[in-house]
């Protein structure tokens, strides 16, 4: 083996220049390292990698790094996955023909006159060998194939070396060391609730599980949507608290933004230094200078209002949010230094009420039904302090998909009895000690339509429950009592999410969770709506509950009303 092959195997950069005519930049060298390290852990590791549009993302981590992977140890077996199957059959058949060409590969001559590719100076086979089997009983095709294992022995493993993925693919039980993931999220196709939250629980009940014991799964993608998959991957919480890390974070997280203000010196020449984050005052700042000027850069920044997000990679700004982010993980702001409690209960599954709560117990349902059938139904219990009124509110469970009237509550002529969701968790509550009293659902043609049935009346006298009407449009928007003052209860901590990692409980909560962390600006907001609700409900709810007990105690009044007097939902 000649020495620029045997350096090429220690330095990625070598490699990426001799058998693929790629020039990297300092950032992908450093992704490189990350990604060396997280595959050296003993634990299963996950990391997310944003960076912005055009910077190369797909041609690097599912091209060059899973060629330079293999080179090293033809043993490996991974995955390379995407949104589409045809997606991701076309990255592994790039990465097959690598593997079986016996001539160097030529740039084009844009990549040449621009400065980001040259012609490359050997192949992968003239360098290391044949990578394909002799044998053509053994698989090399596009969903997936077996390299050559060093002295010409073909492996014997069960995986392929390499297999295509798309989100909808069929598994078949394939567990893997290494999973690489590019560019999962398609804007275009997940414009309903309804297919992000298929993406979210495919992601976590499939996608996540194909990974081995120690193994290492990385996504990169750039953002697009503040309610896009990377997001969610980076709101999960995890079982162990890495030293030197803020705790309970499944998910590492890599953020490479076009232009990085903070470093900026005015060098922004075609020839700028590139950024580099190993060491960000030596370098420039701009992430990839050939692919993306200073001119493009300011281009985008006047011209796109998704500028931020798209190209640097960011959140919607925390000052225009119903909840920070911050607020319901807990944490110190790096800003102000104020702590926050956080509102997960990351030991807390669905329908679990902690014990030996102290004071008196509220358990409220709220629900938001949809003329387009799409409900979000949400039990809380309250703990109510006799001076201190309602004190943290807890998540019990939330329900929230289509449905119609009759999976509400419904009436069966034959059994002689109710079926629905109402019965299901009226019954459940008073199993575990918190029998639900009141039920406020929302005052709009589903409701009435719902209410006007007599086999809901006959089931409110069975259980000696209220159902309760609430008219949203009359006082969302006001400045006392509108959905905004819910965000206090987050901030400091009164709000209590079951988030248990394993289980049902956090990817429920998390629909909560999204949506107040992007109100007024998200897609939907009937989860938000169901919580406000309780808000709005709970002056009347918590003086029914001690204002009559001991006149001594007096009636509570929430701090956010002062002198206000309550409004009566209708």
């Amino acid at each position: 083996m000649v020495p620029e092959a045997v350096e090429a195997l220690d330095d990625i950069r070598v490699f990426a220049r001799r058998y693929f005519g790629l020039v990297l930049q300092p950032f992908q060298e450093y992704a490189t390292e990350k990604v060396m390290e997280l595959a050296a852990s003993p634990d299963e590791e996950y990391l997310v990698i944003n960076q912005f549009p055009g910077s190369g993302k797909s041609t690097f981590y599912a091209l060059v790094l899973p060629a330079w992977l293999t080179c090293r140890d033809r043993r490996i077996r991974g995955l390379i996955g995407s949104g589409t199957d045809t997606q991701a059959k076309w990255y592994v058949n790039n990465l097959r023909e690598a593997f079986s060409t016996a001539y160097p590969i030529t740039a084009s001559p844009d990549d040449i006159r621009v400065g980001i590719a040259v012609d490359a100076l050997a192949s992968l086979t003239g360098d290391y060998g044949r990578f394909r089997p002799d044998d053509n009983a053994i698989k090399w095709a596009q969903d997936g194939f077996y390299v050559e294992l060093p002295g010409g022995i073909a492996t014997v493993q069960k995986e392929p070396t390499w297999s295509a993925f798309g989100l909808t693919s069929g598994f078949l039980g394939l567990r893997v060391p290494i999973a690489i993931w590019d560019d999962v999220y398609d804007p275009q196709k997940m414009r309903s609730a309804d297919s992000r939250d298929d993406l979210k629980e495919r992601w976590s009940n499939v996608c996540e599980k194909r990974l081995e014991p120690g193994g290492l799964l990385l996504m990169q993608m750039q953002r697009l949507d503040p309610d896009d998959i990377s997001r969610y991957c980076l709101d999960m919480g995890g079982t162990v608290i890495r030293e030197g890390e803020e705790g309970g974070k499944k998910y590492h997280h890599i953020v490479f933004k076009a232009h990085y203000p903070e470093h900026c010196k005015e060098d922004h020449g075609s020839d700028a230094t590139p950024y580099d984050p190993r060491d960000p005052t030596a370098g420039g700042c701009l992430l990839y200078p050939l692919r993306m000027p200073y001119s493009k850069v300011e281009s985008e920044q006047q011209n796109n209002p998704n500028f931020e997000m798209v190209y640097q990679q960011a959140d919607v700004a925390r000052a225009r949010a119903l909840v920070d982010r911050l607020w319901v993980n807990g944490g110190t702001d790096p800003d102000t230094r104020e702590v926050y409690p956080g509102c997960v209960d990351k030991d807390r599954d669905l329908c679990e009420i902690p014990k030996n709560l102290a004071g008196q117990l509220l358990s409220v349902v709220t629900a938001d039904p949809s003329p387009t059938m799409y409900w979000a139904i949400q039990w809380w219990v309250v703990r109510v302090d006799a001076e201190h009124g309602p004190v943290e509110r807890y998540l019990i469970d939330m329900h929230r998909q289509k449905m119609g009237a009759n999976d509400f509550l419904d009436w069966h002529n034959e059994s002689q009895s109710f079926t629905g969701l109402m019965q299901e968790w009226q019954a459940r509550s008073h199993d575990l000690g918190a029998p639900i009293t009141h039920w406020i659902v929302e005052q709009n043609a589903a409701a009435r339509f719902i209410l006007q049935f007599e086999h809901i009346e006959r089931w409110i006298r069975r259980w000696g429950v209220t159902v309760k009407g609430h008219e949203t449009h009359r006082n969302k928007s006001d400045a006392e009592f509108g959905v905004q003052t819910i965000g206090s209860q987050y901030k400091y901590g009164r709000v209590r999410l079951p988030y248990r990692w394993d289980t049902d409980a956090r990817l429920r909560s998390q629909k909560l969770v999204d949506e107040v962390t992007r109100w007024p600006n998200g897609r939907t907001d009937d989860t938000v709506m169901a919580h406000w609700f309780l808000e709005w409900n709970l002056p009347d709810l918590v003086e029914d509950l001690i204002g009559t007990e001991d006149p001594a105690v007096g009636t509570w009044t929430p701090s956010f009303v002062a002198n206000a007097t309550p409004g009566v939902a209708a």
